[in-house]
């Protein structure tokens, strides 16, 4: 705005010598043009102001690498002799960093506000103040626009270096079975409330005491993913999608399952993970959670402890 105010000025002032030099009508008119210029400045800032409608269209979730915008539409009688700014404000709630931007939407229509998607994560959008100007950017005013959105940046989901196998994943356990007609079967006394049809006759007659079946059943126990917060987004992005992969396989197969998150510095976060729902719960979980700040590692270090740290950081189930 100091810009369209100096060039103003010196527009002003040219026009002026002009007149003095040449007084004639084409002068006068130039002169008294120039001196309304301010004033149609005002009137379209205030009519700007006043007629703008602003409309915002925010994706919620985003599949990581996939290219997105968000969509701001503005409108109104004043649009088309004016523009307007944007002032965003971006926050990175898993590297806990934010950026402030701002955008120039110049005429009536759609413009695209583009999305960093390059990591997994969850993004907030703030979108503040708008600042709407006339046609000469002499005069502005300010709208709060107090639009708030959040956008996750989900993984893609990847197969890790070893394949999942459902061999001694699925661990076999007994409970108590709602259905009488159970192949397996444990022994107890008769107690007072028992059915007399699950009294075991034979058995009863030998022990000379009453016995009863209580039938059982078989289920699966749970399998474990293990998923260690790092401060490498590359790392974090990889191993993530492994996870969901994972994670998946274990659903396809009808196995339940937990994922564990292990932070650094506090105790471990643990999923439990049955369906779809849960596993997209938890992944929208995961995404909010603040990644450590990465440890710059000594280059004395041996490279066989290196290795070590390397495996340790990969993603793994038990």
């Amino acid at each position: 705005m100091v810009r369209s105010w100096a060039v103003y000025l010196v527009s002003l002032l040219s026009s002026f010598v002009f007149f003095l030099c040449y007084k004639m009508w084409v002068s006068w008119i130039c002169l008294i043009v120039i001196l309304l210029i301010p004033v149609l400045s005002l009137v379209m800032s205030l009519i700007a102001s006043r007629t703008m409608t602003f409309k915002v269209q925010c994706p919620g979730n985003v599949l990581i690498g996939t290219p997105t915008n968000i969509l701001v539409t503005t409108g109104g009688i004043a649009s088309y002799f004016s523009f307007c700014k944007l002032k965003l404000t971006v926050t990175d709630r898993m590297a806990g960093t934010t950026k402030k931007r701002t955008f120039v939407i110049n005429d009536k229509g759609t413009s695209k506000i583009p999305v960093d998607t390059s990591h997994c994560g969850a993004y907030s959008y703030d979108l503040s103040w708008l600042t709407v100007y006339d046609l000469f950017g002499l005069f502005f005013t300010k709208t709060n626009v107090n639009k708030f959105n959040e956008i996750l940046v989900k993984p893609s989901p990847s197969m890790p270096d070893v394949m999942p196998d459902m061999y001694g994943f699925k661990a076999k356990n007994l409970r108590k079975s709602k259905q009488p007609g159970a192949e397996i079967y444990d022994i107890k006394e008769y107690q007072i409330g028992d059915s007399i049809r699950s009294i075991h006759w034979k058995m009863s007659a030998k022990k000379d005491t009453l016995l009863v079946k209580e039938p059982l059943e078989e289920y699966g126990g749970h399998s474990r993913v293990i998923l260690r917060l790092t401060g490498d987004r590359d790392k974090f992005d990889l191993h993530l999608g492994q996870i969901v992969f994972t994670s998946r396989f274990y659903i396809e197969h009808e196995t339940s399952h937990k994922i564990r998150i292990i932070p650094p510095d506090k105790g471990e976060v643990a999923f439990e993970i049955e369906s779809e729902t849960d596993l997209e719960r938890a992944i929208g979980k995961i995404l909010r959670m603040r990644l450590p700040k990465e440890v710059i590692e000594e280059k004395s270090e041996a490279p066989v402890k290196a290795e070590e740290t390397r495996k340790e950081d990969s993603p793994d189930a038990d």
